[in-house]
């Protein structure tokens, strides 16, 4: 490939980046809450992850290695707990508008980093009228802290992607072999692909299992000071989300 000579270590990509919150769009994305015929509420993202739970504070599987705790906080409001092999990743609070339109869910939590987070996203209604059921949109996303990736080569021909907030690494070659993703965070068989499809732009493929899971291209500016990851689910390309990292 005539670029290759672009990939060594002189290469614009290697550095530490940091999120850029104000130029990144996370909203639009939407998940499902039903009643299953068992008498359980179903979540669906309608992509590659549902499961039922119930609200009454038993402790449910849910994605990957994952199981969630819901318990009734209010009339209109619902936490929840998520963990990850018994380790706690996250907290949930989700308080329902009075017209039953606006659904607001906060995250709480720490990340392996010893970082604390607390993120907000309010959904709109899309379908269903009354409680959780329905579907929802996001429409305004607020992170908390800024997510960082380290991009070095270790050794020739060999990348590495670090993301220290969560501790995970990836290492590999970018042809699109399927690298597994190690890290506190990470779940079972969790592999990411890459690969250069030209000196600014690496494609790659987040699988679980072998499962497509997420995609995405990042592309670097033409001034080498920023790139943007425009990603999205499995069989949701119409969702997409943009991050945009600026070097350090």
């Amino acid at each position: 490939m005539p670029f290759l000579p672009a990939l060594a270590a002189d290469s614009p990509w290697i550095g530490t980046w940091k999120l850029d919150l104000a130029k990144s769009h996370f909203a639009g994305e939407t998940f499902t809450y039903s009643k299953s015929a068992n008498g359980l509420m179903h979540y669906s993202d309608g992509s590659t992850i549902s499961y039922d739970f119930g609200i009454d504070g038993k402790e449910y599987k849910s994605a990957y290695n994952r199981t969630t705790t819901w318990s009734a906080a209010g009339d209109n409001a619902w936490d929840s707990v998520t963990k990850a092999d018994g380790n706690v990743l996250a907290n949930f609070h989700r308080v329902l508008s009075a017209d039953g339109k606006t659904l607001t869910v906060t995250v709480t939590g720490t990340r392996p980093d010893g970082t604390a987070f607390n993120d907000v996203t309010v959904y709109k209604r899309v379908t269903g009228s009354k409680g959780l059921a329905g579907k929802w949109r996001s429409t305004k996303v607020e992170i908390s802290a800024s997510d960082k990736v380290v991009i070095s080569i270790p050794s020739s021909g060999m990348w590495r992607l670090e993301f220290p907030g969560y501790k995970n690494t990836v290492e590999g070659k970018a042809d699109g072999t399927e690298l597994p993703v190690i890290g506190p965070t990470a779940p079972p068989g969790f592999t990411v692909s890459m690969k250069f499809v030209s000196p600014t732009k690496l494609s790659y493929v987040g699988k679980v299992n072998g499962k497509p899971q997420g995609y995405g291209p990042w592309t670097l500016a033409a001034d080498g000071k920023s790139f943007t990851d425009l990603s999205w689910d499995a069989g949701k390309s119409s969702e997409k989300t943009i991050g945009v990292y600026d070097k350090q």
